[in-house]
């Protein structure tokens, strides 16, 4: 029963028992009482004694109506005050708007639905904050973590600049050439996390577009190269990439760009926070209406925690015991552009049994702000 239809049958029944009562208690003065007590009242006093006992009777009324609506109401704002005051846990005197049988007392009830979702909504606000507070904290760990990645490179460009610039002494070209390499590859790092910091801003934008240049293409055969890439990577030497298709080509609706960072995050993600010498598997399938991307390795796996973690923005996990390089946003990336693509990303671990992301995207492209086909 809903509150209004609730509120309107006790309404009715209070101002039938009020009439009712109104008019009872008139004929028991006029007829039993006054008689009784030896005192006789003209037909003209007769209708100051009646608007008396009515007037009485409407004053006992307002207040009991008072007490009965306004009582719960009274106590629903005081409620709702304590949570704009950010105090989530309920109000120390709830126990007294329950019966000794844990039910509510006759005039909450009326109520019933509105302290319901005032015991849900001081729940959810309190998980909020605590979810809130520790966004807050991974963020400033965030922040600290990209100025330190920033900071680390930046300390060896300096070095060997400093070096180079070293009057007092001339080096071979040999060592020049090392220390310009070294220089290089620190700056492409810095590079990298630019990239990411700027590209998760675009990803973050109000409107959420995203300038996707979408083309028909084989899926097969454009992963192939990418796990080929891996393969040449020097961080991958020591890893057996597998690469398996269930079809000789896929053709699907995607951006290449952000495709191929898709999946060099995933496999990079594999060969970062697991040993030397795992397995990791790049299967495609077709399941009619999407295409499917495996990833999966025989490595060290992640806990629940990182799992459900794993694609918040801010998070920095890792599965081994050295320190992450990245920005935390890798797979924050991945999850947003994944989602760009109309597509859907899973993933699936537990520690020693490994990892393994499912993506699915769309064959036929979904018509989105932002994209051409």
């Amino acid at each position: 029963m809903r509150i209004k239809t609730r509120f309107t049958i006790h309404l009715a029944l209070g101002l039938i028992l009020w009439m009712l009562g109104t008019g009872l208690l008139i004929v028991i003065m006029l007829e039993g009482l006054l008689p009784v007590l030896g005192i006789h009242i003209s037909m003209d006093d007769e209708g100051l004694v009646v608007g008396g006992i009515f007037g009485a009777s409407t004053l006992l009324c307002i207040a009991l109506f008072g007490w009965y609506f306004g009582g719960p109401l009274g106590f629903i704002m005081s409620w709702i005050h304590r949570l704009s005051q950010d105090i989530y846990k309920p109000p120390a005197n709830v126990s007294k708007i329950y019966t000794r049988k844990g039910k509510l007392r006759m005039r909450f009830r009326l109520y019933r639905e509105v302290l319901e979702h005032l015991q849900s909504l001081g729940s959810i606000l309190q998980a909020n904050e605590i979810e809130r507070t520790q966004i807050e904290q991974a963020k400033q760990d965030w922040i600290a973590g990209i100025s330190h990645d920033l900071k680390t490179p930046l300390t060896y460009i300096k070095g060997y600049s400093a070096l180079l610039l070293n009057e007092q002494y001339e080096w071979s070209k040999e060592e020049a050439i090392s220390f310009i390499r070294e220089m290089d590859d620190k700056g492409k790092h810095m590079e990298e996390l630019i990239q990411d910091l700027s590209l998760v801003t675009q990803l973050n934008r109000a409107d959420g577009a995203l300038p996707l240049q979408k083309t028909n293409q084989d899926l097969v055969e454009f992963t192939k190269r990418v796990v080929a890439d891996i393969s040449n990577n020097p961080q991958a030497g020591s890893y057996h990439l597998h690469f398996q298709a269930d079809s000789p080509a896929i053709h699907v609706d995607f951006d290449s760009k952000f495709m191929q960072r898709i999946l060099q995050n995933i496999m990079m993600n594999s060969v970062l926070h697991n040993p030397e010498h795992t397995d990791i598997y790049v299967q495609i399938a077709d399941s009619g209406e999407h295409a499917v991307i495996r990833i999966k390795d025989n490595g060290v796996g992640m806990p629940a925690h990182t799992v459900e973690h794993l694609f918040h923005q801010y998070y920095r996990g890792t599965t081994t015991d050295s320190s992450s390089e990245g920005t935390g946003l890798g797979m924050a990336i991945v999850y947003k552009l994944v989602q760009a693509h109309d597509g859907t990303i899973t993933v699936e671990s537990e520690p020693s049994k490994g990892t393994t992301f499912t993506v699915l995207l769309p064959k036929k492209g979904l018509s989105s702000p932002g994209s051409e086909h």
